[in-house]
């Protein structure tokens, strides 16, 4: 752990300062200023002012400041040492977690995961185990999901936990007016970077997904719930092929011999089954539910794929390309007038 003096080093305005500290400190106001009294200079230097923002690497250097750090409602002053929590990281420890806050810097939390970054990154300076930047030579990009409010999800949580109900007010995108409802909430799921929350609304028999950006407003109520034994969370995780959930169907696709590695080497559901055939074309078996999702996937395979079974699904995507096929025929009609 980096002493107090270190860290007070690493703040001083100048290296031609030596400061040494004391574990006991006051804090007064100078210009929007914090100085750091028990800090004492040679050559009869006042105590150095210290910017409250950089209060900080005190605070995550295991010599945590406790109070209104710009001085206004309280002093600020160190946790008793006796108090203080020991937290080690290892330099793999400290780049994966510097990389995971990177990775979600798009996400409902962002401005938090942010500030922990700064602190986890002011916290490795001071213990000399800077973390390898991964993060900083990493760019993410493709589709984004619309944000969800942070305020949403732990409410949501909070009603999973404490099995609490909730008054939901959700828009659908094709209604114009929002509804208002009592929700039960089962199990949220983070599906491509979007939230969804799985539950039950009161009046309906089946399971209820919600995608939580669509929720513009919620309240816990002091109405209970029990989990309804007959709605199997963990065989809707394990059945659905995104977040919509069908009856499961048996499904079987063989894949062109050229584009048959890239889909080999990712998992696209729990369930599924590779089977290599002799002319480099791979088959693809699994059970899942979400009709339009799996059919929707399917289609971006374009003609590098043959749906075997079931046997229904062939006729519908055939439609579905025939009526893209008339919409292009279309587009050229209108060019070339």
């Amino acid at each position: 752990m980096p002493s107090f003096s270190a860290i007070c080093r690493s703040l001083a305005p100048s290296s031609l300062y030596s400061i040494t500290c004391t574990r006991r400190f006051a804090a007064v106001n100078r210009r929007g200023d914090v100085g750091l009294l028990g800090c004492t200079f040679p050559l009869g230097i006042a105590p150095c002012p210290i910017a409250s923002s950089r209060l900080g690497p005190l605070a995550i250097g295991n010599h945590p400041v406790v109070g209104d750090n710009d001085g206004h409602l309280s002093r600020p002053h160190l946790l008793d040492g006796k108090r203080t929590p020991r937290v080690r990281f290892t330099p793999e420890e400290l780049t994966a977690v510097d990389w995971a806050a990177a990775q979600m810097s798009a996400g409902p939390f962002s401005a938090a995961l942010d500030g922990a970054r700064q602190k986890l990154q002011a916290m490795s300076a001071a213990l000399g185990q800077e973390p390898v930047g991964v993060a900083e030579v990493t760019d993410s990009w493709g589709p984004t999901a619309p944000p969800t409010a942070p305020e949403v999800l732990l409410r949501l949580a909070e009603g999973i936990l404490r099995r609490k109900a909730c008054l939901v007010t959700y828009r659908t995108p094709e209604s114009t007016e929002p509804k208002t409802y009592p929700y039960y909430t089962y199990r949220l799921l983070n599906v491509a970077g979007a939230f969804y929350c799985v539950g039950k609304v009161p009046t309906h028999d089946r399971l209820t997904t919600l995608a939580t950006h669509r929720i513009i407003g919620i309240e816990l109520l002091k109405e209970t719930f029990d989990v309804d034994q007959a709605l199997d969370v963990n065989r809707f995780r394990q059945e659905a092929f995104g977040v919509v959930w069908d009856e499961p169907l048996d499904i079987v696709l063989r894949f062109r011999a050229d584009q048959a590695p890239y889909v080999a080497e990712r998992q696209w559901h729990p369930s599924q089954e590779l089977r290599w055939l002799r002319d480099g074309r791979l088959e693809v078996s699994f059970r899942a539910g979400g009709g339009f999702e799996i059919r929707r996937w399917i289609l971006g395979w374009g003609d590098a794929v043959e749906v075997i079974r079931p046997a229904v699904l062939p006729k519908d995507l055939q439609q579905t390309l025939q009526s893209a096929a008339r919409l292009y025929r279309l587009t050229d009609d209108a060019r070339e007038r």
